[in-house]
């Protein structure tokens, strides 16, 4: 009996002194998460049905500081333009990240259900984009990672 007794002290004390590394918390910032290029399909946004994949505008996020980055639209058809917008403001709301230009919204990042190329839905960030330039032109956009 003190045999067992001390067997099971013995390997009690080995398995409570072992070495355990603490959880650190991961140290990305709110625009190292948004970085990338987001792109649409004809599944997200239906009015680039007769497009092909190559002809399909598409959107890039690059990071400016902790809170901020830079938006770059680029459209290919029916020719190459590109819109960038610098200093767009992240803030994180109870939904997901709002972007914010000169202190009005422009737009979203939420996670949603998002299409493949092929049709499968999938849960994924859906970046959604209403920009307006000037009093007749809005920019509409909604694209996936």
């Amino acid at each position: 009996m003190t045999k067992q007794l001390l067997f099971c002290a013995f390997v009690g004390t080995l398995t409570a002194c072992q070495h355990e590394a603490d959880i650190q918390p991961t140290s990305t910032t709110l625009a190292a998460e948004l970085v990338g290029t987001y792109r649409t399909n004809s599944y997200l946004d239906p009015s680039y049905v007769a497009l092909s994949a190559s002809q399909m505008p598409y959107a890039e996020l690059k990071a400016e500081s902790d809170s901020t980055v830079t938006l770059v639209y680029t459209k290919l058809y029916p020719e190459k333009a590109s819109l960038s917008l610098p200093h767009v403001a992240l803030s994180r709301q109870t939904n997901g990240v709002q972007l914010r230009l000169a202190d009005s919204s422009i737009g979203t990042l939420q996670t949603d259900r998002v299409f493949t190329n092929n049709g499968m839905e999938k849960q994924g960030k859906l970046l959604r984009l209403a920009i307006q330039n000037d009093p007749q032109n809005i920019l509409n956009f909604s694209g996936s990672k």
